[in-house]
């Protein structure tokens, strides 16, 4: 498996689709910041409009795709830019809710949904623009795109059995193709997926991705480089804030976050899988990284998700 895959499956990426917009006339859509690890997303299907992020307007046009990594507070207007608010209409279609203003035809329809990180994974989510915006319209090189954009409408406006499993295995498609197009386009220079595209230093990334609970040192990970520690923490510098190390205990924090929401394991388990031999120094670093104990933080988890499922 490559190093990118890798990443992606170690997340417990979910994604889910919640409204079809269909505007018409003079309206403006405000949508406030997002928690962190809830990632929104837009999809333009038809039409033309404004996509507003702070002072910054920029078109949005059918065939966009945007998504907020960091969730963003955004607007979305009428293409001529109106300020007014517009009477709706809320009825369920398929898995997913249809927002309509009351007009027979509509002008521009868009697809909003939400990427499920969690707010562990903020060093993937760093390494990211504040808005990510790719105009796929007539760009063949995004076929790829086109298609999964297309079966994710198809499969939100279905109420098919096995609907939901097919829009997160989309939803996880969907934004693994989106950072490979990113990574693909140089548009990352820094930071955890600027280091997965560096040659000289993607095999020792790999390499803790691959096994977090092995004893990594500096030294040790130079040498998966081929390279001399003094040059490998050099280079490393040139593409990363933060230290190898740091990105060593970022990843293992990460998927000691993911098993204890996913799993059962008890804590000392999760601590071993993460390379740590002691309980009281598995949760002093899970403290240091997400300010609570792994108890805590299971217990937290657990209750948002039964709140979630009332």
């Amino acid at each position: 498996m490559d190093s990118l895959s890798a990443l992606m499956a170690s997340m417990g990426l979910r994604g889910r689709v919640d409204l079809l917009c269909r505007f018409a006339g003079a309206w403006s859509v405000p949508q406030p910041q997002t928690p962190p690890g809830q990632v929104p997303y837009h999809v333009v299907l038809a039409g033309a409009a404004v996509l507003e992020v702070g002072r910054v307007r920029r078109p949005f046009v059918a065939g966009d795709l945007v998504l907020f990594p960091r969730g963003a507070a955004h607007t979305m207007r009428h293409a001529d830019g109106a300020t007014l608010t517009f009477a709706e209409v809320r009825r369920p279609l398929g898995r997913l809710v249809e927002v309509a203003s009351e007009a027979p035809h509509s002008d521009f329809d868009v697809l909003c949904g939400t990427f499920e990180l969690g707010q562990h994974h903020a060093l993937l989510l760093q390494a990211l623009p504040e808005v990510v915006h790719l105009h796929t319209h007539g760009r063949d090189d995004y076929t790829g795109l086109h298609a999964l954009m297309r079966t994710l409408r198809h499969e939100s406006l279905q109420a098919s059995p096995g609907g939901d499993a097919v829009i997160a295995h989309l939803s996880a498609a969907l934004f693994t193709v989106v950072v490979r197009t990113l990574m693909d386009e140089g548009e990352l220079r820094q930071g955890l997926l600027a280091l997965l595209m560096d040659a000289r230093v993607a095999p020792a990334l790999a390499a803790v991705i691959a096994a977090p609970a092995e004893p990594w040192t500096l030294e040790r990970l130079a040498g998966v480089s081929r390279m001399s520690r003094a040059s490998f923490a050099r280079h490393f510098a040139e593409l990363s804030p933060v230290t190898p190390m740091d990105v060593v205990t970022a990843l293992r924090m990460d998927l000691a976050a993911r098993l204890l929401r996913e799993t059962p394991r008890s804590i000392e388990l999760i601590g071993e899988a993460c390379g740590y031999t002691s309980r009281a120094a598995f949760g002093q670093a899970f403290k240091r990284v997400h300010g609570t104990s792994p108890a805590a933080f299971r217990r937290q988890t657990s209750e948002t998700a039964s709140v979630t499922k009332v």
